[in-house]
């Protein structure tokens, strides 16, 4: 009995005759009729005796009903489970992203997909930059967003924009007078340095001399949003990717170009070796729009 033959078993014998199991299916009578005899004869038994125009199940029909229910009910109840899923009404999408875009950037995008997805489960955790590729490769995750040293750009990433490092200062700093910074506009005390992720680090190690000579009493943070924080509370400058401050609201700050140009990548993490997830594709899609539309700098930056 395939799934339609169940249907029409157990509407005759709920309502009790052809004619109304037809009219219920929006079937004609004689389709009914065949379809119960077509079903009797695979079976091997009768399923209805006639009894003055009414259709009476016979025993083993009745033994047949419950487990025709069951089947139809799972059956039934698998096909919304695909509708679910088919309409992102089932499931759930897992984002890893480093603090920086977890704090300011992924949430806007975040708030952007529910709108066409609201029944649709998504995780969003803060994780370290460099931790996030190998999170996803576990399948922790089905999509990593962090920032990488342009030069380590790979197939294994999605490229999502490019960006640099940037100085970041309070207003009212006599650097708020250059159009860009250099290492030698820096007094090496003022600079709150980041250690958030090695790879960054060294890439500013290797492109400013003099960069890891720091002073004992510099300060330093591993988070790019509590070095901002810092700057606005007049604690210093810091040098950050321009990605960080996107999302942020810029009042207490200025951003600067810094010289060297120090390029950097904004990419996405995808587990390799079988199929993202629609999902992810989805979200990624939505992220992108963000970033396109969001500025990067303050207003009154030069560029």
């Amino acid at each position: 009995m395939d799934q339609r033959q169940i249907e029409i078993f157990l509407a005759v014998i709920r309502i009790g005759s052809v004619t109304g199991a037809a009219d219920s299916l929006a079937m004609t009578q004689p389709a009914v009729s065949k379809s119960i005899a077509q079903m009797e004869r695979v079976l091997g038994f009768k399923l209805f005796e006639r009894l003055r125009g009414r259709l009476i199940p016979t025993n083993e029909a009745g033994m047949v009903f419950d487990e025709a229910l069951h089947l139809y009910e799972e059956t039934e109840r698998f096909g919304r489970f695909l509708e679910n899923v088919r309409h992102y009404k089932a499931g759930q999408l897992r984002l890893a992203a480093t603090p920086a875009l977890a704090l300011n950037l992924a949430p806007i995008a975040v708030a952007q997909f529910r709108k066409d997805f609201p029944h649709y489960g998504l995780a969003l955790d803060m994780q370290l930059n460099h931790e996030i590729p190998q999170a996803v490769e576990r399948r922790q995750y089905d999509l990593g967003l962090l920032v990488i040293p342009t030069v380590d750009e790979a197939a294994d990433y999605r490229l999502l924009k490019r960006g640099k490092m940037v100085c970041v200062i309070p207003r009212g700093h006599p650097l708020a007078a250059l159009e860009a910074v250099s290492w030698s506009d820096i007094a090496p005390h003022e600079l709150i340095y980041i250690t958030t992720d090695m790879r960054l680090v060294n890439l500013l190690r290797e492109s400013i001399p003099g960069f890891n000579q720091r002073p004992g009493s510099a300060l330093e943070t591993n988070r790019y949003s509590i070095a901002t924080n810092m700057v606005a509370q007049g604690l210093g400058i810091t040098l950050v990717d321009e990605f960080t401050l996107m999302g942020t609201q810029h009042d207490n700050l200025l951003v600067r170009p810094l010289v060297p140009d120090i390029a950097v990548s904004l990419v996405a993490a995808i587990t390799s070796g079988r199929s993202p997830k629609r999902s992810a594709l989805d979200f990624l899609k939505v992220f992108e729009g963000v970033i396109a539309q969001l500025p990067i700098r303050t207003p009154d930056d030069p560029r």
